[in-house]
């Protein structure tokens, strides 16, 4: 008998290993790339978007432009976006429609992409094609055998353009977010129908089952046979949860598992075990012969209920961009030049004007504003003045005032006065409109701290099935008895209970709160890696005219020799600086002016060390010097056994002159001026000019990164306590085993928490005096300014930059005595970049980096972007990936 036991629980043991290996062989292997086709010079494939992505992986050649057509045949949210993280880029996905999505030609590389909740994925590769047994990485229509993928009936819809991030216009977020918020209406509305049905038909089954479960007799004999709980449960199983199977089951076949293809796999065991129990008892050990039916229903319900309160609660994430967009007026005054010409008395009359829908609106149209009205579209004042409340752009409550040839911007609201404006931008050119494109960009790439659960996510589901096998195997094989029962139950409760969502989610939701709610105080950050590093600035460099000063010119310049010398202090200049030097963060200040003039300006805001006499060229050099310095002393203390509290170096500019140094800084802080909003060369642009934008820039960095930690955390957490315990880790301890609807229970409500703390974000106080807490400051950074020697004098240091020869931003101090090296060495790409005399005199072909300016000598090696069929060469790969930010603002440079 006992041998018997053991030969049966060894060869238990040999299939629970054999199905371990095809597990992993069907999830890991290396899938084929699907190669496109290549017609009229464009590389095409298209992606059916059924509970996956189909095929997942495609190959594509180099240098040639991509369009990928995404057939969605399904509805709901998990993958209503198509994110390009690496890209910038995320096209929303009608339900049951085809979206094009267009890419530019694209280096060599392999380039994800994945759901709007980051749980389905696919791969485009890019690159050599021999893997994949093509030849030119592409095969014509007819080898393919594809023809034309669109059919005539569907509705398409077509993103993208020039450049990845280009691609994703204001028009686009804002159309996006209309169809989202429709469709989420949708989804919301069927499943709060299925979860009533589930409810109304599991409510029985699960009532009477437990009552007699605990009182034995209570209840009567047919209110608990079997056949009629199957009766009640199968509608539940296949029309309720038909949501769940059409999504998990295709997501398995595609080798792209999620948390639908768990619950899925849960559920059918314990319904098929139980229509077991039902058809053919006998067959079933002594002890065994007890239906599931209400764990069935019960699971799939709280499953429901879970995406109902998920769907719900995301809407919170980003509503501060949703409300962004149901700012703009939907219609507008329109007035002629005959009527304004006449007079206040004749424009202002309700019978002279004519009321449009604001999207017919043009360039050149002339509208007339009352006091009390939003501003329908960008423009300047022709006639009349007012006080205009701009809060909901730059993130400033003050009204400003505006009067004749002042600047307007959509959406804001004139409190007091009417005027006659003249309409300069319309549509996706507004500044409302590059809000949401900016914000919408910046949602769609990952923070770097997401890295890790990515990686688990992708293998999460496949280790949890192979979890789910030894559990069962293992209670099969050496549990007590009755074994089946406590094997079904256990491995059922780990495929219910596991919850990869909840990391797929973690950063994503808090990234997308935080971005609304920066755009809300008009702080714009350009993505998600910013927004992570932000808090780890730990020197802010400031030009000096037009961003800590006014950028004010002096009465008696010359139009060929402008001087500030007069030039007065920003408000808030002066508490931006005070809160950063509180934190123990270095403030530096570079000037053309005087050392004289540029020393009182830096004493009068409390600047540490201000760089005087630098030329318009010699900005992104002095980053460069700062940053040399700051890693030279991080080895010297890594060398010697110390810890270097030495951080990013933060470049803050006024315009297009500071793109350079915007670019070589670790992190590029632009200064908006209202309708110069697409500073897309920096990281982070401050709306309303006012500096204090660095603080609070720095304080929603930490509050997300706060935020997104206790996601984790919960997420890890969740995952790495609750599958030891739905596998029964306790039983010897307590004879207690999880039940699958409290697995499914629990597993309903891991995501919803996640939603739920991401929401906490809206609401956070982003304060602007100063960093860390309210009562004074942040204690690290006390530490940080003792350690760096800063003091609390408003005297600063001076250094005169008297170089007379400087050929590049990065070249030789010919005659300044300082001591760094002329080479410019990037982290991202240590390779000489500049024309050194050895190529000159080898006659090496060189380019100018259009970004930073410096000379870059071109080779195979060389970092390169193609741009309207023109090649670009680049110092390093983040000017390279500025350019792409916004290349028109570069080359006109």
């Amino acid at each position: 008998m006992v041998f018997d036991k053991v030969v049966i629980g060894a060869g238990i043991l040999v299939v629970a290993a054999l199905l371990t290996w095809l597990i992993l062989w069907f999830f890991f292997s290396r899938q084929k790339g699907t190669a496109g086709t290549l017609e009229n010079g464009v590389q095409a494939a298209t992606v059916t978007v059924k509970g996956g992505y189909s095929p997942s992986v495609i190959t594509m050649a180099p240098g040639t432009p991509i369009e990928l057509t995404f057939d969605r045949q399904e509805t709901g949210e998990c993958t209503s976006h198509v994110v390009f993280s690496d890209l910038g880029l995320d096209a929303m996905l009608p339900g049951n429609q085809v979206t094009h999505v267009k890419l530019p030609p694209l280096a060599p590389g392999e380039y994800p992409f994945a759901c709007g909740m980051n749980m389905v994925h696919g791969l485009l590769r890019v690159g050599s094609p021999e893997a994949d047994g093509s030849a030119d990485g592409t095969q014509s229509a007819s080898e393919s055998g594809s023809g034309d993928p669109v059919s005539s009936t569907s509705a398409v819809k077509s993103v993208g353009a020039a450049t990845p991030t280009a691609g994703y216009s204001a028009a686009d977020a804002i159309r996006n977010e209309e169809q989202e918020a429709v469709e989420r209406c949708h989804e919301i509305k069927d499943t709060t129908r299925l979860f009533v049905i589930a409810l109304v038909l599991t409510l029985p089954v699960f009532l009477t089952s437990m009552t007699n479960m605990l009182v034995m007799g209570l209840i009567p004999m047919w209110m608990v046979n079997p056949w009629l709980q199957a009766l009640l449960i199968t509608p539940v199983m296949f029309y309720c949860g038909w949501p769940i199977h059409r999504v998990g089951w295709p997501a398995l076949v595609h080798r792209s598992p999620d948390m639908n293809s768990l619950v899925a796999l849960g559920a059918t065991a314990a319904y098929l075990y139980s229509l077991v129990v039902c058809v053919a008892p006998g067959i079933m050990p002594e002890g065994s012969r007890e239906p599931y039916f209400e764990s069935v229903g019960v699971v799939i319900a709280l499953v429901l209920l879970g995406r109902l309160l998920e769907a719900k609660a995301r809407e919170g994430t980003g509503q501060a961009v949703q409300s962004l967009i149901k700012l703009r007026p939907r219609k507008a005054l329109l007035v002629d030049e005959e009527t304004v010409a006449k007079g206040p008395q004749a424009w202002e009359n309700l019978a002279n004007l004519r009321e449009v829908a604001t999207d017919d609106l043009a360039q050149g149209n002339l509208l007339v504003i009352k006091a009390g009205e939003r501003i329908p579209t960008d423009g300047v004042v022709l006639a009349g003045s007012g006080q205009v409340d701009e809060s909901m752009i730059t993130g400033e409550s003050k009204p400003v005032s505006r009067g004749e040839g002042q600047p307007l911007t959509g959406a804001t609201i004139l409190l007091k006065g009417n005027l006659v404006m003249r309409v300069t931008q319309v549509g996706g050119d507004t500044v409302l409109s590059q809000i949401v494109s900016l914000v919408a960009r910046a949602q769609a790439t990952k923070a770097p701290v997401q890295q890790l659960a990515d990686r688990i996510a992708r293998i999460f589901v496949p280790v949890v099935m192979v979890i789910a096998v030894w559990t069962f195997a293992i209670w099969m094989a050496f549990g007590p008895q009755p074994a089946l029962a406590h094997a079904v139950i256990t491995a059922v409760s780990v495929l219910i209970i596991a919850c990869p969502c909840a990391l797929g989610l973690a950063t994503p939701l808090s990234v997308t709160a935080a971005t609304g709610l920066g755009a809300s105080k008009g702080v714009l950050v350009t993505s998600a890696k910013a927004l992570e590093r932000a808090r780890n600035i730990r020197t802010v460099v400031f030009d000096k005219t037009g961003t800590i000063t006014r950028g004010v010119i002096d009465a008696d310049s010359r139009l060929d020799s402008p001087s500030y010398e007069g030039d007065p202090v920003k408000e808030g200049s002066a508490e931006a600086v005070v809160a950063l030097r509180r934190a123990g963060i270095r403030t530096v200040m570079l000037s053309g002016d005087k050392a004289e003039v540029a020393a009182r300006i830096a004493s009068e805001v409390g600047i540490d060390t201000v760089i005087a006499q630098v030329r318009p060229d010699g900005k992104a050099y002095w980053i460069k010097r700062l940053q040399d310095e700051r890693d030279a002393q991080a080895k010297a203390q890594s060398s010697s056994g110390r810890r270097g509290s030495q951080g990013l170096i933060a470049m803050v500019g006024d315009g297009i002159n500071d793109a350079p140094a915007l670019a070589q800084a670790d992190l590029g802080i632009a200064i908006g001026t209202g309708t110069d909003v697409a500073m897309q060369s920096a990281d982070v642009t401050l709306m309303s000019g006012d500096l204090r934008g660095v603080v609070r820039i720095i304080n929603l960095s930490r509050a997300t990164m706060r935020n997104i930690g206790e996601n984790l955390m919960w997420a890890f957490g969740y995952n790495v306590i609750g599958i030891p315990l739905a596998a029964g880790l306790l039983y010897p301890l307590t004879g207690w085993l999880l039940s699958p609807m409290i697995a499914g229970l629990a597993m309903a409500l891991s995501s919803l928490c996640l939603v739920l703390n991401a929401n906490r974000l809206r609401h956070a106080e982003i304060r602007q005096d100063s960093i860390g807490h309210p009562g004074g400051g942040d204690e690290s950074g006390s530490k940080a300014a003792s350690q760096s020697g800063l003091v609390a004098g408003n005297e600063p240091q001076v250094i005169v930059d008297d170089r007379s020869d400087l050929v590049t931003p990065n070249g030789a101090a010919s005659q300044s005595g300082m001591t760094g090296s002329n080479t410019h060495h990037n982290k991202e790409n240590p390779m000489d970049m500049n024309m050194s005399d050895k190529a000159a005199a080898k006659g090496a072909a060189t380019a100018t980096d259009p970004v930073c300016g410096m000379s870059v000598t071109v080779n195979d090696e060389a970092i390169n972007r193609e741009y309207q069929g023109k090649t670009y060469y680049f110092c390093g790969e983040r000017c390279a990936e500025n350019f792409m930010k916004a290349p028109e603002v570069f080359l006109s440079k």
